[in-house]
């Protein structure tokens, strides 16, 4: 019997290799030929592909024009939700206004205090105190409205998605394309429809805002959920909970810090695009921010920029405030008292200060405690200009860093891509996507790829025209360099948060710094220092796209349960050895994650750059918002074309955080 079974076996083994042979034959034979045909095809775009989008796009936008005061669709639907947002912002800004400085600093500590400790209530007075000290109160209460207004319709909208798409693997394929495209088509393309739709003033700003902020409520969510060890489900389910009590009390509070993140993303995600509200009519500080970039006064500009920044650390500090254990006792030791004792303890303190501030009538800091920081900014720019620019030993400044930058690595990358036959980049691509995942992502890039290809072209220079799909290269030569310098420098530092607390703390303000000040302001720094052009552009996509990589790779560490990582110490597995065997693996899909929306954030500032000389499709897109009639069809084009490199991105990098798709080897 045994013998018969070895005989067996042996038979069997060769149809098994050959089996495996051919499933990798036929496709390697099919990859040749396409990349034969790819090379001996036209290498440029063929006019005929053309689909004549940009002519649809400029005929709808002229019909929204002439219709916006007749057609059902403005009348019935968009002006009333157009009041509605107006209503809700008016009436928080209301709330502080009739709250007063006083009453405003009390209720950040109160629910500072009740959600993360005395540190939490004392940094988020600090930081709203430190608004009232800039002497920009008024309209930093304008921009908060906006925001809280903002984030709460995020949060109603991207929670239950991502607790749909965690439950439904259907339904995260879905709604991830729109999520895609929500988190990186260029505000300015958006923000045209937004205008006709919603109005000026207040709602088309909390519209963009919203748009921009509910991705990472939707991603955060259902990584959490998803990160919920499988035993704890099991758990509940053997105790008999239907799938809501699974939800409530299983699954949501063992994710908890992933939605503690995810709100904080948020946040940050909003203050970063608030400013946009100062074109359209809000008298906020993203109008103060415009006001002083139009003068060329940096530090015009970066005091109300510095209020924002502040404004988030107070609104992160609170919302996302966690009590946590220390060996060292604390400074200030306050009772431990019951949730409801504490929040009418805070209603209190909030009704007396509010109280006391209209007795003795003040609305705002009195002058004297206000601190005028703008001319001290513009000596530092003035000075971080003369001494690094040029002067710096050894490597010679940074004006000679943006040289060699563009020189020796985004120049000749953007032209080998140009050179190459566009067929032969759509066919490799999908070579890759189909390693990485099968047949239907190699497809669906594919089709992403070419899709842009059916843009048509543009004015060029002297009379001539310009393909987008040349744009469209000059641009992923951007992004290429700058995602590889952003992973370049956030795994090392969210490696090392993950580790030590402390560098986490000292992290902290300066993630927070970098990813909500207006990126209006930290341009021009940029520019001061990298000159105009494609270096500047890059510098400021990755000071905007680190710190999601640094946190999440952070959380992810933290987030790694502490059975394995003492079966690995007890195994004698140095620090190192138990980070590269134990930590990052199970941190992976977390990491993957945060490489994910740093690739979507390098994206998402692509126009932003292209306002310091970056140029492609990022010019393409804001000339759109600049002159709309002439160019909305240029400028929708260009968006599109962002959004199809961010899918063929996002999709081969969330691939090769996943694996290869199973169904490809049957």
């Amino acid at each position: 019997m045994a013998v018969a079974t070895a005989s067996t076996a042996t038979a069997t083994a060769p149809t098994f290799g050959a089996a495996a042979s051919r499933r990798w034959t036929t496709p390697t034979l099919v990859f040749v030929a396409l990349v034969a045909i790819a090379v001996a095809v036209d290498p440029d775009v063929p006019d005929w592909l053309d689909v004549g989008l940009q002519t649809w796009v400029r005929d709808r936008y002229m019909w929204t024009v002439q219709n916006s005061n007749t057609s059902w669709l403005f009348t019935g639907v968009f002006n009333p939700l157009s009041d509605a947002i107006a209503w809700c912002v008016e009436s928080v800004q209301w709330v502080l206004r009739g709250l007063r400085y006083p009453g405003v600093l009390a209720l950040t500590g109160a629910i500072g205090w009740m959600t993360g400790g005395v540190r939490a209530a004392v940094s988020g007075v600090l930081a709203v105190l430190g608004v009232a000290v800039l002497g920009v109160w008024d309209p930093a209460m304008v921009t908060l409205s906006i925001m809280l207004t903002a984030v709460a319709i995020a949060l109603l909208i991207g929670v239950p998605l991502g607790i749909w798409t965690a439950r439904s693997d259907r339904a995260e394929r879905v709604v991830r394309t729109f999520l895609d495209t929500a988190q990186v088509m260029p505000a300015f393309v958006y923000l045209i429809p937004v205008t006709i739709f919603f109005g000026i003033r207040y709602p088309p700003a909390v519209v963009a805002t919203v748009v921009y902020a509910v991705p990472p409520a939707v991603r955060l969510t259902s990584l959490g959920l998803r990160q919920v060890p499988t035993v704890m489900n099991e758990v509940g389910e053997s105790f008999g909970c239907t799938s809501w009590q699974q939800l409530v009390k299983v699954q949501l509070p063992m994710a908890r810090r992933t939605l503690l993140l995810g709100l904080n993303q948020v946040i940050m995600m909003a203050f970063a695009i608030v400013v946009i509200a100062s074109l359209l009519g809000a008298d906020d500080l993203g109008n103060l921010v415009l006001k002083g970039l139009q003068k060329n006064d940096v530090g015009a500009a970066f005091v109300p920029g510095l209020a924002i920044v502040l404004l988030a650390v107070a609104l992160d500090r609170i919302t996302t405030g966690e009590r946590s254990a220390s060996s060292r006792p604390p400074l200030v030791r306050l009772p431990s008292v019951a949730w409801r004792t504490g929040a009418l303890i805070g209603l209190g303190t909030v009704v007396v200060a509010t109280l006391v501030a209209k007795v003795t009538d003040h609305t705002a800091l009195p002058g004297a405690l206000t601190v005028d920081i703008s001319g001290s900014i513009n000596d530092a720019v003035g000075w971080v200009q003369d001494n690094i620019r040029k002067d710096v030993p050894i490597i010679g400044g940074t004006e000679s860093i943006n040289d060699v930058l563009v020189a020796d690595v985004l120049e000749p990358l953007r032209e080998f891509l140009v050179w190459l036959p566009w067929l032969l980049i759509v066919v490799t691509t999908a070579i890759v996507a189909y390693l990485s995942k099968g047949w239907r992502l190699a497809a669906g890039c594919a089709l992403c790829l070419a899709a842009i290809g059916t843009m048509g072209d543009i004015p060029g220079g002297e009379g001539g025209r310009t393909q987008l799909w040349d744009l469209a290269m000059d641009t992923l030569s951007q992004v290429l360099v700058a995602i590889v310098v952003s992973v370049a420098i956030a795994l090392p530092l969210g490696i090392w948060a993950g580790r030590a607390d402390r560098v986490q703390r000292v992290l902290r303000p300066f993630l927070d710094t970098a990813q909500v000040m207006p990126q209006f302001v930290y341009l021009i720094p940029v520019l001061f220092l990298f000159g105009a052009g494609r270096g500047a552009g890059v510098v400021a996509s990755v000071i905007y796209a680190v710190p999601p990589c640094i946190r999440l790779t952070s959380l992810g560490l933290r987030e790694v349960p502490i059975a394995p990582r003492e079966a690995a110490i007890s195994f004698g597995a140095t620090r190192r050895q138990e980070l590269v065997k134990v930590q990052l693996p199970l941190a992976f899909r977390a990491i993957m994650l945060g490489i994910n929306q740093t690739i979507l954030m390098v994206l998402a500032t692509v126009i932003i750059a292209a306002l310091v000389g970056a140029g492609a499709l990022g010019l393409v897109a804001y000339e759109g918002f600049a002159k709309p009639i002439q160019k909305i069809g240029q400028s929708a084009a260009a968006g599109l074309s962002i959004v199809g490199l961010a899918i063929v991105l996002d999709r081969i990098t969330q691939a090769w955080g996943t694996g290869p798709d199973r169904s490809r080897r049957e």
